[in-house]
């Protein structure tokens, strides 16, 4: 996978809940689209079956800082469970750790060393 594929996927994966808003025909094209991806397609050929309407507001956009924490930081980061991208989050004491929606899984944990 092209590392720009790889960031394409993990920020579609960071933003699926968000996406999960549409209805109508837009919703069923992103569940197509989901159940495409956990079936092993390529996220180029995925996002150019989708609606441009469904993909506008994942190109060209970066990741928002968070806005508040809750604690210090978890020491560690959680990575794609299933290693189809190179998603990686940070977590921070009292939060819930994120999660794949794409393959329905919590990230998986690695500790800093």
């Amino acid at each position: 996978m092209e590392p720009a594929d790889s960031d394409l996927h993990a920020e579609f994966c960071r933003e699926l809940a968000a996406l999960r808003l549409f209805s109508g025909p837009r919703r069923a094209a992103l569940e197509q689209a989901v159940r495409r991806l956990r079936e092993g397609a390529a996220i180029g050929e995925v996002m150019a079956a989708l609606p441009v309407s469904v993909t506008e507001p994942l190109r060209g956009r970066n990741a928002p800082p968070p806005v508040a924490t809750h604690g210090p930081p978890v020491p560690g980061a959680y990575l794609c469970p299933v290693g189809a991208c190179h998603r990686v989050e940070q977590r921070y004491a009292g939060q819930g750790p994120p999660e794949c929606l794409v393959h329905e899984r919590v990230l998986t944990f690695v500790p800093d060393a």
